[in-house]
């Protein structure tokens, strides 16, 4: 089972590697938008709407299978205390990154 996983995060890692569109991080746009309280998620070619989030503020949020540098950081501009889980260490670097740049905890 263990090379299940061993083989999915090296797919993800190339993915990443090669820039797939998907593994984009959050924009400035998108930053300050969750910064006053407007989450702008894409998911494919249309956005999340956003009344599945409400308030998120100070709830805690967990993203699985969810770094890449978009979902998490948005969610921790908006205030959410957020934890990110994913078998890709490339796709976890890019939350880390984004998160030290834009200060985000």
């Amino acid at each position: 089972m263990e090379q299940i996983y061993e083989q999915v995060e090296r797919n993800i890692d190339n993915l990443v590697i090669n820039q797939v569109g998907w593994s984009n991080t959050a924009t400035a746009e998108q930053l300050e938008s969750a910064r006053n309280g407007i989450l702008l998620i894409p998911f494919y070619d249309k956005l999340v709407p956003q009344e599945w989030f409400g308030n998120t503020a100070g709830k805690r949020v967990l993203c699985l299978a969810g770094a890449g540098g978009l979902q998490g950081p948005i969610f921790a501009a908006a205030g959410a205390r957020v934890t990110v889980v994913d078998l890709s260490d490339k796709m976890l670097e890019k939350d880390r990154e984004i998160a030290k740049r834009e200060k985000l905890p």
